[in-house]
């Protein structure tokens, strides 16, 4: 059995359509007030009542724990903290000691943010500095589970593709400005290594079914700006690119420091597994254009 948190986000909906596609018994878990992903069996539950957590877990007994439910946005995480440490850190924790108890495996999602982007690529040896109140929690989170010899920490960058629930995210917002001639502005400035959905979805499964503890990185091959990131996809969809403005992340005024360069080495990865944990951001906006072409 299987559970995964945070079933009605973009990576939690593609893990729990991979498993159910796969024939895996798996349930998810939603947020009571959240959209519901369109392959699987869910469970609303809310992160925050730790002892329903504790129950749940206790309850369905799974052998795999892959937790992806948190507050993601870097702005929300700014504007209400300690909800971002209830949910990130907290819940993390009680997830944690739950799964341990069943002696189950427990994959934590983390992040690229919890880098300054000053010393890009990162490996798994570099120091966190995370410049962001999201990051602190990301890397609060990743160090309570250090005490955890069931728990792995998968960071991953920046994820497109399109997610299997019904809800709105910057990649469908961009493909829907290309799609209908507006004009999108991105920026050149900031470096992520970016990875599909699906690829990401299957180097957590591959990681909790493995006997890697500790971090581990699982990024895409290349280090690109989102800017590159929004021409593949045009030239992909096979529209014109001259509405894509460029623009530059260093001219914007955020509440945070934000990092230029957060790009993941994720030689670790490719040596432990045998294979690149993504593909080459061309080969997935290839599919993206064809999962649109076929309606989806």
């Amino acid at each position: 059995m299987w559970l995964i948190t945070g079933a009605g986000g973009q990576l939690g909906s593609i893990l729990l359509r991979a498993l159910s596609n796969g024939g895996e018994a798996v349930v998810g878990t939603v947020s009571p007030t959240g959209p519901r992903p369109q392959y699987g069996e869910t469970v609303p539950l809310e992160l925050a009542d730790f002892e329903r957590i504790r129950a749940f877990v206790r309850n369905r007994a799974p052998k795999y724990v892959i937790h992806t439910a948190a507050v993601t946005s870097v702005m929300a995480a700014y504007e209400n903290p300690s909800l971002a440490r209830e949910i990130n850190v907290e819940a993390t924790a009680a997830l944690a000691e739950a799964t341990a108890e069943l002696d189950a495996r427990f994959v934590f999602t983390s992040t690229d943010l919890v880098f300054d982007g000053n010393a890009a690529p990162y490996d798994e040896s570099s120091t966190p500095n995370p410049t962001s109140i999201y990051g602190k929690t990301k890397i609060e989170a990743e160090e309570l589970l250090a005490n955890f010899t069931n728990a792995a920490v998968v960071r991953l960058p920046l994820m497109i593709g399109l997610p299997a629930v019904d809800r709105q995210t910057t990649f469908r917002n961009q493909l829907r400005a290309l799609l209908d001639h507006q004009s999108l502005k991105l920026f050149q400035d900031e470096f992520r290594s970016p990875i599909a959905l699906s690829d990401a979805a299957r180097a957590c499964i591959e990681i909790a079914k493995s006997d890697v503890s500790g971090v581990i990185h699982a990024g895409g091959p290349q280090s690109l700006s989102r800017l590159d990131i929004g021409l593949a996809l045009a030239r992909a969809l096979g529209v014109a690119t001259d509405q894509i403005v460029p623009t530059c992340q260093s001219d914007m005024h955020f509440p945070e420091p934000r990092p230029m360069d957060v790009s993941l080495d994720s030689s670790l990865f490719e040596k432990t597994f045998g294979r690149a944990a993504g593909r080459h951001v061309d080969d997935v906006m290839a599919d993206v254009a064809i999962e649109i072409n076929a309606g989806n």
